[in-house]
């Protein structure tokens, strides 16, 4: 029995989630404040007793901000568990849990695993149901609205129930539960229906035998040590009925012998008589009660665990261990008592904050594959922002979140990935998903923590292009969120199948050649223009009508179109002065670069494979500035990639940088004034509108208008 599926409707900015997991070690991938630790809340909500949530507590920002007015909405938590084996169904919680009888509509939005059972446990933080009644029979949306501007976080109840089947996620499945509030409409409360919602559950008995444990990034160790419910305590209760009697009688025998001993010494027992002389003292001999000081260390062995610690060999006390050390120690425990408790625990879950936090590189991975594979009676979900353990992350096991304004999504790369492979590429014997793995262990950072990627073929590309961004724009691809690939093939489909509405909903670009002909050149191939042809009506195929995967093809090579634009030339003829000692062959291939179409593709490719194609970009981009000239199909390649992070202020900061590479005259110096009056949303793109109509040629300019085409 695991958790497979975990949904939350309207918590926080998790507005309609659904997350997938696995046995095993799981990672959760997102950027600052996308809704990681929001989705361990909601996930301890439900199923851990430790985390203290009654409807006190509820608060107006634990709605979700996407809902606008929060009352009479519904906040849902709900826990699909799997593979529940003969032997646990057998057990009263998982028959509490298990339906009666399965929806197969409900059934196919998941993917389970057949021949087991499944089981199924939801919060639902709704209005009373007298509130509700009364919504229902509003007559009017006016009268809707007024009711519902009365109601109040104490109107709200907690009900957890077993058994639902419904995909609380999909918008029209809530709003045939809760109704369409936005309308003025409202579920009848008396006709609600128990396969829908479940029926009513005693969560404190899921809770005996769910046992949830989150550790901090910054859990203070040492503190938690010091608790009398600590994972050492924990750990001896359960062994404890294992000692033998032997050892009890003699550990009782020498404790008493040490208490006799602590009492019999001259200055403790002179305590007691003091205390007593200052009694006489103050009411008298009559009065007065004989008092004694004593040694009373309990002789009960459960009382014995509180004076238990663990030291390091080489250090005196576990105070001085690193902040790493202490953390990782802490799961150890953890996972030790988990083994223990198994007798009574259905499923453990460890839920790791950013284990990355204090620990060194090496240790993450480790930590990470260790989990993943020994750990069979524990499942771990670990929130991460390390590019370290994404590179060891099973890509099945990873949910990636997605901030978007108020709102963020799930998303998880492995999805239908197989039946792609199998289905596009002709994959029979491995999958897809293994062959992804291995191949993007170095670079699954940049696929999985990306706001937008591009995908190239080549050495030349993944160096020349970062840096024809960076000095003609003044931007970096990193500071656009952009990951640049390298395939170092034409294999592009095998990565770009992640991005996709199914998967990642992330812009992929793909850039490759299309080595046309030129009549006469020498350097041309009819064999690399074939496959070029043949390239571009694969990804066609595949991609089409894959709206975040497009495809930008050079019309012959980076180098070549890269010197068809006449002012990148100088930098060019820097690179064979640089390279070429002799000056006939200098001056030949200068005149080549200036001459004719086909002398120019000749030359160029002669220089960039006589020096390499990947030393060639390096050099080439120490010599380029902000003159360069971008071509068009790489221009096109970065605005689709980067269309949903061109925010006014990263255009602001382009178009400036552009504008003061220009000589001083009139009208920049008018865009200068204009920008440093920009102070309002219609005032800065007025000044974006006026540098471009100024300026239609700059490199900004039509990387711009190129953003606004795509829809940015």
């Amino acid at each position: 029995m695991y958790l497979k599926y975990m949904q939350i409707v309207n918590y926080k900015n998790l507005k309609r989630a659904c997350f997938k997991f696995d046995k095993g070690a799981n990672t959760i991938i997102g950027e600052n404040d996308s809704g990681k630790s929001n989705a361990m809340a909601a996930l301890r909500i439900l199923l851990d007793d430790t985390y203290y949530y009654n409807p006190k507590r509820l608060k107006e920002s634990d709605f979700s901000d996407a809902l606008g007015d929060w009352r009479g909405h519904w906040i849902i938590l709900s826990a699909y568990f799997d593979e529940i084996s003969s032997e646990e169904k057998s057990h009263e919680i998982c028959k509490d849990i298990i339906p009666e009888k399965e929806n197969e509509d409900f059934l196919k939005s998941y993917i389970r695993c057949e021949n087991f059972n499944y089981g199924v446990v939801t919060l639902f933080i709704r209005p009373r149901k007298a509130v509700r009644k009364a919504l229902f029979e509003a007559k009017t949306n006016t009268e809707f609205d007024v009711i519902r501007k009365t109601i109040k976080l104490t109107d709200y109840e907690f009900v957890y129930t077993s058994r639902s089947q419904l995909d609380f996620t999909k918008e029209h499945n809530y709003k045939h539960l809760v109704g369409d509030i936005d309308a003025g409409l409202y579920a009848n409360p008396e006709l609600e229906n128990i396969n829908l919602t479940g029926g009513k559950l005693d969560i404190l008995e899921i809770w005996k035998h769910v046992s949830v444990v989150c550790i901090d990034a910054l859990r203070d160790v040492e503190a938690e040590m010091r608790k009398p419910k600590n994972p050492i305590k924990r750990i001896f209760d359960v062994i404890q009925s294992e000692i033998v009697d032997g050892d009890i009688d003699n550990i009782k025998g020498k404790i008493k012998e040490l208490n006799e001993a602590i009492s019999n010494v001259d200055q403790v027992s002179g305590i007691g008589r003091r205390i007593n002389g200052k009694l006489n003292e103050m009411i008298g001999m009559i009065y007065s009660p004989d008092i004694t000081l004593e040694s009373r260390m309990k002789e009960d062995i459960s009382t014995l665990s509180k004076y238990l610690t663990m030291l390091p060999a080489d250090k005196q006390d576990i105070d001085l261990l690193g902040l790493g050390h202490l953390n990782m120690l802490y799961v150890a425990l953890k996972l030790v008592e988990f083994e223990l408790n198994r007798n009574q625990e259905l499923i453990n879950i460890m839920i790791l904050e950013e284990p990355e936090a204090h620990i060194h590189t090496h240790i993450q991975k480790t930590l990470f594959n260790n989990l993943q594979v020994s750990v069979e009676y524990t499942q771990v979900l670990m929130t991460t922002h390390s590019t370290h353990l994404s590179e060891v992350a099973d890509i099945t096991k990873v949910n990636v979140l997605k901030g978007d304004q108020n709102i963020s999504k799930v998303m998880q790369p492995a999805n239908g990935l197989d039946e792609f492979g199998k289905n596009n590429l002709k994959l029979k014997d491995l999958t897809l998903t293994k062959c992804l793995e291995r191949y993007l262990d170095a670079k699954r950072s940049v696929l999985l923590f990306s706001k937008g990627v591009i995908l190239v073929e080549g050495d030349g590309e993944e160096i020349l292009i970062p840096s024809l961004v960076k000095k003609t724009m003044g931007v970096s691809l990193d500071e656009l969120g952009i990951g640049l690939i390298n395939i170092g093939s034409v294999a592009f489909e095998n990565v770009a199948c992640v991005f996709d509405p199914l998967r990642l909903q992330r812009y992929c670009a793909i850039i490759t050649d299309l080595d046309q002909i030129i009549p006469e050149a020498g350097k041309c191939s009819k064999e690399a223009a074939d496959r070029g042809k043949s390239r571009k009506e694969k990804l066609a195929n595949l991609f089409g009508s894959n709206p975040y995967v497009d495809s930008f093809y050079a019309p012959y090579t980076l180098e070549v179109d890269f010197a068809n634009e006449k002012d990148n030339r100088e930098f060019i003829e820097n690179v064979i002065e640089n390279h070429y000692k002799d000056e006939a062959t200098i001056k030949r291939h200068k005149a080549n670069l200036n001459g004719n179409e086909k002398d120019r593709y000749d030359t160029v490719l002669t220089v960039a494979k006589s020096i390499g194609k990947g030393w060639y970009a390096t050099i080439l981009s120490g010599y380029i500035d902000e003159r360069a000239i971008i071509p068009d199909y790489i221009i096109n390649a970065v605005a689709f990639a980067s269309r949903e992070v061109m925010k006014m202020p990263i255009k602001l900061k382009m178009a400036c940088y552009s504008l003061n590479e220009y000589i001083d005259f009139e009208k920049k110096l008018q865009l200068q004034e204009q920008y440093k009056m920009a102070n309002t949303e219609e005032k800065k793109n007025q000044f974006i509108k006026d540098f471009c109509n100024e300026f239609p040629q700059d490199i900004v300019t039509r990387f711009l208008i190129k953003v606004e085409e795509y829809g940015a």
